[in-house]
């Protein structure tokens, strides 16, 4: 804690700030990610009821996987754009960016059964990182932020849409993908710095 003109500072981005942070993410993830896959139970019946075709009901299926994967990645990079940008995002607007990352399973099952689904995919793409970023442009207010957000959205939904469409080749290129995040967030760490006991994002 330190004393400005008589005013107590207490530091926010410590590394018992980003530890707990980043457990309550990946637990929430967690939870969020069994929830949504009772979709495919759900998508299953539609199938069944000729509501939803088959072969979209496999793609909606195999997208169940990447749910807890998108939810933890574009929250920890939350996490860097509040250490970065000094623009506090509370637990419950956390949850909140969650659960909207979470609706767009839902959302895409719904729409499927009534367009095909590449334009299903797209509706809801945009939906959904539209309502993302218009919500960190109205926590942060900072155009760089919502920049950096919205292209961690669009290229998160872009790579699933690549890997739900490569098939066999999936596992391959999911890897490599995964292999080149690890990369990437290693090199953010290595800017990670603590002054005056907080955290900061040095360039």
């Amino acid at each position: 804690m330190e004393e400005n003109n008589g005013i107590y500072y207490e530091p926010r981005y410590t590394m018992r700030w980003l530890g707990i942070q980043t457990l309550i993410i990946v637990a929430v993830a967690f939870i969020l990610a069994v929830v949504v896959s009772s979709i495919d139970g759900f998508a299953q019946g539609r199938v069944e009821s000729g509501l939803l075709a088959a072969g979209d009901y496999s793609i909606i299926s195999d997208s169940l996987v990447y749910c807890f994967g998108i939810i933890t990645i574009t929250s920890l990079s939350l996490m860097l754009v509040e250490i970065a940008f000094r623009k506090p995002i509370n637990n419950l607007q956390y949850i909140l960016i969650e659960l909207a990352l979470s609706l767009f399973y839902l959302l895409l099952l719904a729409m499927a059964e009534k367009i095909p689904f590449i334009a299903s995919y797209i509706i809801v793409t945009l939906m959904t990182v539209g309502l993302i970023v218009l919500f960190i442009k109205g926590i942060t207010a900072n155009k760089m932020a919502v920049i950096l957000v919205s292209v961690i959205l669009v290229v998160e939904y872009v790579l699933m849409y690549i890997l739900l469409m490569l098939g066999s080749m999936a596992l391959l290129v999911g890897s490599l993908a995964l292999f080149a995040l690890i990369a990437i967030a290693m090199y953010f760490t290595l800017k990670l710095k603590i002054e005056n006991e907080e955290l900061v994002l040095k360039k």
